[in-house]
Parts: C-alpha cells; sequence; structure tokens
C-alpha cells in the first residue's frame, strides 16, 4: 500500500508538470513567439486543429495527475 501512494503522488506530480508544459507549448504556437508557425509552413486551420489537439490532451493529462494528487492526499 505504501509503494501505491508513493507512485500515486511521484505520476500525479509527473502529469501535472507535463500538462503544463503542453499548455505552455501551445501558447507558444497560438502566439507564434518563436516563429514556429512560419517555420512550420502549416495553415491557419491546420495550426489551429493541433492547439485543439494539445490543449484537449493537455486538459486531460491535468486531470489525471490532479486525480492521483487527490488519491494521494486523502490515503494519507
Amino acid at each position: 500500500m505504501q509503494v501505491r501512494r508513493i507512485l500515486s503522488i511521484i505520476i500525479g506530480i509527473t502529469q501535472s508538470i507535463i500538462a503544463m508544459l503542453v499548455f505552455s507549448f501551445a501558447c507558444i504556437i497560438c502566439l507564434d513567439l518563436f516563429g514556429v508557425q512560419s517555420v512550420s509552413d502549416l495553415t491557419v486551420g491546420s495550426i489551429n486543429s493541433r492547439i485543439l489537439a494539445l490543449l484537449g490532451l493537455g486538459s486531460l493529462s491535468l486531470v489525471s495527475g490532479l486525480f492521483l494528487v487527490h488519491e494521494w492526499v486523502e490515503s494519507r
């Protein structure tokens, strides 16, 4: 049981950090901070669909990570 709690918090925090990085990457693409849109040579619709996919996957990862952290808090 102790191993499950430790893995729960480690994986939960890792997933939450990855989700924040995905959100940051989506913002970088959306705001074209480093010229990503012009270098990738994609259409606006394609870029918007990729941003939407990143935001969706980031949201799922964040929710999953927060549920794991919540499980760890409840098990204490």
